[in-house]
């Protein structure tokens, strides 16, 4: 599934992962599941864990197909808003995701993305840990 725009809520590869593991939080992003987006990019983080953790790269398409998240393309227009979140210590994976928080609710664990969000004007990110 693809989408132009974000819908509400985001997740970022943090959430995913947690959504995938059963890790501390995941039953509240359980609950945002089905209506919930991720980035592309943040698509390739999460395949990328799995497969350094030792799953098939087939095994671990198919454990993020089950989730049934809904995905945000990168397009070129992403890429440019991404360039707002540059600085020490932002992954680009990190910065994908809050561009992709642009039109909805952003959820990550990393506590310190809140900074960069609100420098940015992006008041809707939430923590689930």
């Amino acid at each position: 599934m693809s989408l132009n725009k974000a819908s509400k809520p985001v997740l970022d590869a943090s959430a995913v992962l947690a959504l995938l593991n059963r890790e501390t939080g995941w039953e509240q992003l359980q609950q945002l599941q089905s209506g919930a987006a991720v980035n592309a990019v943040n698509v390739a983080e999460v395949l990328a864990k799995l497969v350094n953790r030792g799953m098939p790269h087939a095994v671990a398409q198919a454990a993020f197909n089950a989730l049934y998240l809904a995905v945000i393309s990168f397009e070129p227009a992403m890429g440019l808003a991404s360039v707002r979140f540059v600085g020490k210590d932002i992954s680009l994976g990190d910065r994908c995701f809050l561009a992709s928080c642009n039109d909805g609710a952003g959820w990550t664990s990393d506590h310190d993305l809140k900074e960069v969000a609100e420098k940015a004007g992006i008041p809707d990110l939430h923590f689930f840990r």
